[in-house]
């Protein structure tokens, strides 16, 4: 008699410990995405005024909104070069963020900064680290800047300038 019970206890406990797990399952959550990758790239950006940057990089992964491009350059219409380490570029919201040995060339100029952010849609630039600009013999130093790419024009603040004739 006392073995049938255990055996009825153990098997309710059975029932209780697998709803118990089933529960859990329901429960927690596990997100996956898609990842992608690809080497060698080579995109170009259209706006209204057609084709503003062609962009190439080492290498690109993909994660669902998020794309990673590596070694990234990309040369705008308007005749300027900006590099990067990596770009992290979400497709949803048009903007990206450009990691590591940033720099910005065009005629006469360079700009070089740890990162900054890139809005596609506004045309913007905007970097909160340090940054360095030389023009010609003039060197300029700022804690950080805002540029409109479309006409160029930055906005530094914090600036520190050294002139060589």
């Amino acid at each position: 008699m006392k073995s049938f019970i255990l055996h009825i206890i153990l098997i309710a406990f059975s029932f209780f410990s697998l709803a118990y797990i089933g529960n859990l399952q329901k429960s927690s959550k596990i997100l996956t995405r898609e990842k992608s990758l690809a080497e060698n790239i080579r995109l170009r950006v259209f706006g209204k005024g057609g084709e503003e940057w062609k962009i190439e990089g080492k290498e690109l992964v993909s994660f669902g909104a998020d794309i990673i491009l590596l070694k990234v350059e990309m040369k705008s219409a308007g005749g300027y070069t900006v590099k990067a380490d990596s770009i992290i570029f979400n497709k949803h919201r048009n903007k990206g963020l450009l990691k590591e040995n940033v720099e910005i060339r065009g005629t006469g100029f360079f700009v070089k900064t740890k990162s900054a952010e890139i809005d596609f849609s506004r045309n913007t630039l905007r970097g909160k680290e340090r940054v360095y600009i030389w023009k010609g013999t003039n060197y300029i130093e700022g804690k950080s800047f805002l540029a409109y790419l479309k006409p160029l024009r930055v906005i530094i603040e914090e600036v520190r300038t050294k002139h060589e004739p």
